[in-house]
């Protein structure tokens, strides 16, 4: 840690539970603070390869204050997990025990990974203090995209590599296996509707489809949104081809509020150092843009 901020450890009251949560706080900080929100998998606070204690120390150190945390049934806090579709309680406490602590902060970015991205997203549009969210490979598994996206990248282009053909020849290729794979996932694909359209959604976002209800989110969402995803990764894949597809989509990135960007070999956990300094460039560059335009429309 360097010596021009601190590391404080603190305790998140939640709905009669106690979140655990560390945060970052460089001797003066900017007005824009950061909520890194962990979900999914076997995660905490402390993220894969250790890069949420690398981008938390980054940000102190660029004047920017963070709080990243374990949301109820993770790692040390307390209570029941509920998953990533009902993190709202959880967001808020952060945020505001990240007020509470740098009373500096006038606005807050939501960062998230896969899970967490969407549950950021889903908790953006509750909260005015929310001034972006950067997402890093949003999480929409469903059936119908899973058998897409396997058979668009993976079979497609399994079929037009020469080891491919080497293990055919050999014989140690199974058609019978592959065949039936293939058709179990055409069969999801053609029984279950994946969009809905424009005029069809509900006000009620909980009751969508994991697709249409982030794409309804981030509609309703009135800050910017980065979106950083791995070339090579389902998770990223399924949701670049969603996103090509989507009118709502479509309609907020051309809007402007918006920033796409991939890094094309990188895979889910930018387990590669270059992977995460990228990562962890983009973070930090974009979130000090937001801050230096906020307070030019200040002045």
């Amino acid at each position: 840690m360097l010596p021009n901020q601190s590391e404080q450890p603190v305790s998140i009251p939640c709905e009669g539970e106690t979140l655990i949560g560390i945060v970052n706080k460089p001797v003066k900080a900017c007005r824009t603070g950061v909520v890194i929100i962990v979900a999914g998998g076997p995660q905490y606070r402390v993220g894969a390869h250790r890069q949420f204690v690398t981008l938390a120390r980054l940000l102190a150190g660029r004047g920017i204050a963070s709080i990243r945390f374990d949301h109820r049934g993770t790692g040390d806090s307390t209570g029941k997990l509920r998953g990533f579709v009902d993190m709202n309680a959880d967001i808020q406490s952060a945020i505001d025990t990240l007020f509470d602590r740098v009373p500096e902060i006038e606005k807050v970015v939501l960062w998230g990974e896969c899970e967490s991205a969407t549950a950021s997203a889903f908790f953006s549009y509750l909260d005015t203090r929310v001034q972006g969210i950067f997402m890093v490979n949003p999480w929409i598994r469903t059936d119908v995209g899973l058998a897409k996206t396997i058979i668009k990248h993976y079979y497609w282009q399994r079929i037009m590599q020469k080891s491919f053909w080497k293990k055919v020849m050999s014989g140690k290729f199974s058609a019978t296996n592959s065949l039936k794979s293939i058709v179990k996932m055409m069969q999801s694909i053609f029984t279950r509707p994946e969009n809905v359209s424009h005029s069809e959604m509900s006000d009620n976002f909980i009751e969508l489809p994991l697709p249409e209800r982030l794409a309804k989110s981030c509609e309703k969402f009135q800050g910017q949104i980065f979106i950083l995803t791995s070339g090579f990764d389902f998770i990223a894949r399924e949701f670049k081809d969603y996103l090509k597809s989507s009118e709502i989509w479509q309609e907020i990135i051309a809007s402007g509020q918006v920033t796409l960007k991939d890094i094309p070999d990188a895979d889910h956990t930018f387990s590669r150092l270059e992977w995460r300094k990228e990562l962890l460039d983009q973070t930090v560059d974009w979130i000090m843009r937001l801050d230096s335009k906020r307070n030019n429309q200040s002045m």
